[in-house]
């Protein structure tokens, strides 16, 4: 796991987020590279990242971890209507930037 980036008003890229995405994906969620490389803000999220129950709990919390924010209960909502990396980078961005606890 790398360091956290956390840092007040941090402005994230699209490229910086998806290419954390793409680290949790090889390392955590345990994507063959062939698989990680074809990752893009395009990407279908459940299909391109092979999220069952369990890789979403993995996938979140590394991402709360990294970023420094908590997915609180009311974002669930958000999250359940999230089809593509893109919305995911969106809902990361957007987090990160208010600064949440």
């Amino acid at each position: 796991m790398s360091a956290s980036p956390r840092k007040t008003n941090m402005t994230l890229t699209d490229a910086e987020i998806l290419a954390y995405l793409k680290q949790i994906s090889r390392d955590e969620l345990e994507l063959q590279p062939e698989q990680v490389a074809k990752l893009d803000l395009h990407t279908p999220i459940v299909e391109g990242l092979q999220l069952d129950s369990l890789a979403q709990v993995i996938l979140l919390t590394h991402i709360e971890e990294h970023y420094g924010f908590i997915f609180e209960p009311e974002d669930r909502e958000q999250l359940q209507t999230i089809q593509t990396i893109s919305n995911l980078v969106e809902v990361i961005r957007q987090r990160a930037q208010e600064g949440a606890p």
